[in-house]
């Protein structure tokens, strides 16, 4: 995943780890080789038309929009006669208001249409208050479950303990092909034991009396511990 920055001029940009304490939890209970957080790639401002998601500095909304506003003025200038512009008239309106795009509902066809024209508060974005004091690390974390992500964790006894991303109502079966598609392929079953379970248990061998048996259509939980067997 890729997200764009805009307005925390200090923010740690690149590939970055996504510190998420529930791995670390599970460290001593595990006791796995190495533990592997998520990854997300963070952009500069730049680069929004390559992201996925913008996170945003409150106070920044209006450059957001400013932008949009004029790139949405420019393609309805260089229209050509006959071609429908009620889309960029409805778009502008709502930029006009100092709206964000993503606020407002389009049907699929139209999204498509307006991400063709690099409209960046067309994406998920989350505002970020600096006000709030809140950590960069704090940002990351809760800035990945505001886009309608969640992660499921694989790991064992002298393996790697790993977070895999995933979008919210993802199934097994995708989690699977998250892994590899040669894992998905393959599937049979998912072994499924919740992170509450693991922790409840006192280790992950201790938590096998909580799993259950999944097929293809199992939709994942936040923090589920996935095995597939093929």
């Amino acid at each position: 995943m890729k997200i764009a920055v805009l307005g925390l001029e200090d923010f740690p940009l690149g590939k970055k780890p996504i510190v998420d304490q529930r791995l670390t939890s599970l460290e001593p209970l595990i006791k796995p080789a190495k533990t592997t957080y998520l990854s997300i790639d963070f952009l500069d401002a730049g680069s929004f038309k390559d992201a996925d998601a913008i996170i945003c500095e409150k106070g920044s909304k209006l450059d957001l929009v400013i932008n949009d506003l004029e790139i949405v003025e420019g393609r309805l200038e260089r229209l050509r006669e006959g071609e429908d512009s009620k889309l960029l008239l409805r778009a502008k309106e709502i930029l006009e208001k100092n709206n964000c795009l993503y606020e407002e509902s389009f049907s699929d066809e139209e999204r498509k249409n307006l991400l063709n024209s690099n409209l960046a508060s067309l994406k998920p974005i989350y505002f970020a208050d600096k006000s709030q004091g809140k950590s960069y690390p704090d940002i990351m974390f809760e800035s990945y479950y505001s886009f309608g992500m969640i992660c499921f964790i694989t790991g064992a006894k002298d393996k790697e303990l790993k977070a895999w991303p995933i979008k919210k109502g993802a199934t097994a079966y995708d989690a699977a092909g998250a892994i590899h598609s040669a894992i998905q392929q393959k599937f049979i079953k998912a072994e499924i034991i919740s992170y509450d379970d693991v922790v409840k248990a006192g280790g992950l061998t201790q938590a096998k009396q909580y799993m259950h048996l999944e097929g293809k259509e199992y939709v994942m939980k936040d923090a589920d511990l996935l095995n597939v067997r093929t």
